[in-house]
């Protein structure tokens, strides 16, 4: 498998750094104002019923299917162009590389190829994780916005269907899980799983439960008096699923 920090550059670059090639998404003129999530949404609605398979391999399907939708939706703008940008390796994990622009004070975050987050479901009692599609990873962007107001924002794709975005960077502390947890209850979230870091908020206008897993204090940073969220999963089940 290929990741970003595999890609073919110059040779020359330090270890400690990752050449990407990516494009943004199109501009507002050939996107007629549509976000990425929103094409997608536009697509799903619009596309014939997928194959008949297994849960699993749905997932995988839908993955490869939306992330294509998207890397075309990329390349059909004319007014933008593959960009290459080489930045300093902050840390990586399974789910992004991690990159630091130091000129703007900014965290670049990559998703490792065919990968877009997970999410989990309780069943029968237990916690099963299922992967997330490209529109589910976008919506999470848009929910994490909603409930805490400094989520990443997408940028656009590279040519192997990875999302590139950015955050700011914040420099603070590592919280402890209590100061956390706090946190996650004043913004109106209730304890699913606290042990398992699994929370969920009912949002009652939309008829959907919006939860919160991988909410470990290595996951915030305490800066100035306030816990912000860096890294978590967010995602959401119709309430009519009756999760609990």
């Amino acid at each position: 498998m290929n990741h970003a920090q595999d890609q073919t550059g110059d040779g020359s670059r330090p270890p400690d750094s990752a050449l990407i090639r990516w494009r943004a998404w199109p501009c507002e003129s050939c996107s007629g104002g549509a976000t990425p999530l929103g094409f997608l949404i536009r697509c799903i609605v619009a596309s014939k019923e997928v194959p008949e398979l297994g849960r699993n391999e749905e997932i995988d399907w839908r993955k490869q299917w939306e992330a294509a939708l998207l890397l075309g939706w990329v390349q059909s703008c004319p007014h933008t162009q593959w960009t290459e940008t080489n930045l300093p390796k902050l840390d990586e994990g399974s789910e992004h590389l991690v990159l630091f622009n130091g000129k703007t004070s900014e965290v670049v975050k990559i998703t490792r190829q065919g990968i877009y987050g997970d999410y989990y479901e309780i069943i029968e009692g237990r916690i099963t994780q299922f992967d997330s599609t490209p529109a589910e990873y976008l919506l999470r962007m848009r929910w994490w916005d909603k409930l805490f107001s400094v989520a990443p924002n997408p940028l656009g794709m590279t040519e192997t269907g990875q999302i590139v975005s950015r955050q700011q960077f914040i420099q603070g502390d590592p919280p402890e899980q209590e100061a956390v947890d706090h946190f996650l209850s004043e913004a109106g979230l209730l304890a699913v799983k606290q042990p398992y870091w699994l929370w969920k908020k009912v949002d009652s206008e939309s008829e959907i439960e919006v939860w919160v897993g991988d909410a470990r204090a290595d996951n915030f940073v305490s800066t100035n008096g306030e816990i912000i969220p860096i890294d978590i999963r967010i995602w959401g089940i119709p309430i009519s699923m009756k999760i609990n």
